[in-house]
C-alpha cells in the first residue's frame, strides 16, 4: 500500500474514534443528568453540554495522530489488513447458506429437545 494512503486512512480511522468518543461521552452524560440531580446542574451548562465532549474527542485525536506508537501500530495493523485475501461473492453466498442451514437445523433439534423435556416434566407432575 502506498505511504501516503496508509496515512490517510490512518488519520480517517481516529477521527473515527474521536466521534465515536463524542457520542459516548455526550450519551453517558445525557443519561447520568437523568439520573442524578448535581450532574443534572452540571450538565445544563452549555460550554459542558457541548465544550465536555469536543473536548474529550479532540484530545483523543490529537493524541492518537501525535503518538508515535500509536501510528508505527496503526499504520501496521493497515498493511495487514491490506494482506487479507477476501472470499469472492459464490464463496460468500454458499457459507451463507451453510449458515442458515445449520441454523434451521439446530432450531429444530432444540424445539425437539424442548418438546420431549416438557412432556417429562408433565409425567412427572401427574
Amino acid at each position: 500500500m502506498e505511504k501516503q494512503l496508509v496515512k490517510k486512512v490512518t488519520t480517517m480511522s481516529f477521527m473515527g474514534a474521536a466521534v465515536l468518543a463524542y457520542t459516548v461521552v455526550n450519551v453517558l452524560f445525557k443519561s447520568m443528568a437523568g439520573a442524578f440531580g448535581p450532574v443534572q446542574r452540571f450538565y445544563s451548562m452549555d460550554w459542558i453540554n457541548h465544550g465536555l465532549p469536543v473536548l474529550v474527542a479532540s484530545v483523543l485525536f490529537f493524541y492518537l495522530q501525535f503518538n508515535a506508537r500509536t501510528l508505527v501500530w496503526a499504520e501496521e495493523v493497515i498493511l495487514e489488513v491490506s494482506k487479507v485475501v477476501w472470499p469472492s461473492k459464490r464463496d460468500t453466498v454458499a457459507m451463507t447458506i451453510v449458515v442458515c442451514i445449520f441454523v434451521a437445523i439446530a432450531c429444530f433439534l432444540l424445539l425437539l429437545i424442548d418438546f420431549v423435556a416438557q412432556n417429562l416434566v408433565q409425567m412427572i407432575i401427574r
